[in-house]
């Protein structure tokens, strides 16, 4: 198949790699003219543009069978719930809108987000519970991201937590330090929220899962058979093992305290390959 990235960061990157391992033809995207003489070593051919960019996507997109939308927020953009709203939306909606007119087969990396707090009751949240917190703009750009790839009879949303083991990508002591130095000890999600994190190698093995297997439709992307801890206990016992002040929880951005079920893809052969990356945080708090 020929395939169109949106997208080369970590993800990106490594999904082009694995796919033209396996006889794909990939065309991959930055926003960035100084990056694509680097991309190359990932892609077949590299385009330069915006997610918004319909005409450019549309063209670059000319002649692909899947279209495979990696795109995230920067924090570093979203101090303010204002920036927040801007980014999110060019980034994540204009972007999966322009991916939807180009193309009717489609895979997008969304979130967890989607969920809210999960609501209320105590069973596990599937792909049938109903998105919430329809305010914020991670959970509510991300839905209507979701949407525009839906609207595609090929679509496929591949919802996923917090990842994490990125070459180069911050490990959770560095983002506990960056929530000191960038954000005055503040961490915009909330302290019993529980931190499901996934490995990025474990997110381009589901892409690409979802790519051989033609799935079509949500599906929930963690580790199915392990509850983590909440975000409280896991950055707490990261903070005293940095000697660092704790952190305090804004709960601007909800995630949901209760399991979240991954049965579905599960049931397809799927299985995550890593394990808590902050079970020995947890195990040294446990022992003091």
């Amino acid at each position: 198949m020929k395939i169109l990235i949106l997208g080369m960061g970590h993800v990106g990157k490594a999904l082009g790699s694995r796919l033209r391992s396996k006889g794909h033809q990939v065309v991959g995207s930055t926003t960035t003219p100084e990056k694509a003489q680097g991309l190359r070593a990932f892609a077949d051919e590299v385009v330069v543009l915006k997610g918004h960019e319909s005409e450019k996507v549309a063209a670059a997109a000319s002649g692909v069978d899947l279209i495979i939308v990696t795109v995230a927020p920067n924090v570093k953009n979203t101090r303010t719930p204002e920036e927040r709203h801007r980014h999110y939306r060019q980034t994540l909606v204009e972007t999966c809108s322009s991916a939807a007119a180009s193309c009717d087969r489609l895979i997008f990396l969304s979130s967890f987000s989607v969920y809210g707090d999960g609501g209320e009751g105590s069973s596990a949240i599937t792909e049938e519970t109903p998105t919430s917190n329809h305010e914020e703009p991670s959970s509510l750009y991300y839905q209507k991201a979701e949407q525009k790839i839906l609207s595609q009879a090929g679509g496929c949303v591949l919802r996923f937590p917090d990842m994490y083991g990125a070459p180069g990508d911050m490990s959770f002591p560095e983002r506990v330090k960056l929530a000191h130095s960038y954000f005055g000890g503040k961490a915009l999600f909330g302290a019993d929220a529980l931190l499901y994190a996934i490995h990025f190698e474990d997110v381009v093995s589901a892409v690409v899962h979802a790519i051989d297997h033609k799935l079509q439709g949500i599906f929930n992307v963690c580790d199915n058979e392990r509850i983590p801890a909440t975000n409280a206990r896991v950055f707490d016992a990261i903070c005293d093992h940095e000697g660092l002040s704790r952190l305090e929880f804004l709960n601007q951005i909800k995630a949901p305290n209760r399991r979240i079920s991954a049965a579905k893809i599960y049931q397809t052969g799927y299985r995550v390959a890593h394990g808590d990356p902050n079970a020995s945080y947890l195990t040294e708090a446990e022992t003091h």
